[in-house]
């Protein structure tokens, strides 16, 4: 892969969206601007109209707009995985696919073949149909794996491990500013519980019906600052979701000083993703109820023990900048050694 002073480094992201994948794209273009000074800049697709496609919570992030791509085998494309079909629509520019799930990839792209916008573009108005990325190893196309799991996953798709490096994102500043260790945290917590309504709901009403003599608070409409501010009254952090990537909210949680009560879903299950005690994960079931229900009471009547299980996992998460930075200066050498293997 070529990367020199003349490159221009195009990153497509779905634009007015302020989900994790986005803002992992716009951390991606603030790094490239203003650590390794390359011409970074973002492609916003879905545009709406007299509306400016990058959210206001994204200001702190250092971007550029580009309005097209130059298709030149000296740039660079960077494509999240749920957009993968972009590959074949610039032939010429080097392309990097970054997993930051894995899940996306399969249902985005069923997604691309069927339902009225898509049967109006084929039949009505003669749009040729969407070319899509299959895995197959090509010289042109390079992989970043956000999480182990989706590491894992290209392997067993048969993509070479030489084409695959391990690029993780890092957490929003409002958290990280915050997360200070200090003495007896256990004086700013209250007997509250936290969780993300849009995940695991169906489990977790279940199990609020077992722990009704505490408080429990949905992460719901809430800004990044409302949302650390919530956390750092909180002992407890309890997610049964589906987990596609290294889940934000998980980190966001023991940054702030919170204990997890995880199940095992997605990435969740790996420890190189969500690196806390194995006493800490359930596969879930009604049945392993009680025993949940038992850890949770440990973790709100013993909080300034239990909190101690997590100080390797915040640790891991504060050095993610700084390891992010590591990664995209290494990039440049990566992508020079796979050409040689290739």
């Amino acid at each position: 892969m070529n990367i020199d002073s003349k490159t221009t480094i195009y990153i497509i992201c779905p634009a007015n969206s302020s989900t994790g994948g986005p803002e992992a794209l716009h951390q991606l273009s603030h790094k490239l601007r203003t650590v390794l000074k390359y011409n970074a800049q973002m492609v916003y697709i879905n545009k709406k109209s007299n509306k400016s496609p990058k959210p206001s919570s994204y200001t702190i992030y250092d971007t550029k707009e580009a309005l097209e791509v130059i298709d030149d085998k000296n740039n660079i494309l960077i494509i999240p995985e749920s957009l993968t079909h972009y590959v074949s629509h610039y032939p010429n520019i080097q392309k990097i696919i970054w997993w930051l799930s894995v899940d996306f990839y399969e249902i985005c792209k069923k997604n691309r073949h069927r339902g009225l916008k898509f049967y109006f573009s084929k039949y009505i108005v003669g749009k040729k149909e969407e070319i899509e990325y299959g895995l197959e190893n090509r010289f042109d196309v390079f992989h970043w794996a956000q999480s182990y799991r989706s590491y894992l996953y290209l392997l067993d798709k048969g993509v070479l491990e030489s084409k695959i490096d391990r690029v993780c994102d890092y957490m929003n500043p409002v958290f990280t500013k915050k997360a200070i260790f200090q003495g007896d945290i256990s004086k700013t917590k209250e007997d509250i519980i936290i969780y993300n309504p849009k995940k695991g709901k169906k489990q977790i009403d279940k199990i609020k019906n077992y722990n009704l003599s505490y408080q429990w608070i949905p992460i719901e409409k809430m800004t990044p600052e409302e949302v650390s501010e919530i956390m750092k009254k909180s002992k407890l952090y309890i997610d049964f979701g589906y987990n596609p990537g290294r889940d934000r909210m998980l980190r966001e949680s023991a940054l702030m000083d919170c204990a997890i009560i995880s199940g095992k879903g997605g990435s969740s299950k790996y420890q190189e993703d969500l690196n806390i005690p194995e006493k800490y994960k359930f596969e879930y079931s009604e049945s392993l109820i009680p025993q949940i229900n038992e850890s949770i009471e440990f973790v709100m009547n013993n909080y300034s023990s239990s909190i101690k299980d997590f100080i390797d996992y915040k640790e891991q998460i504060l050095n993610e900048e700084s390891n992010f930075e590591k990664q995209l200066k290494q990039l440049k050498q990566f992508h020079k050694k796979t050409d040689e293997q290739y």
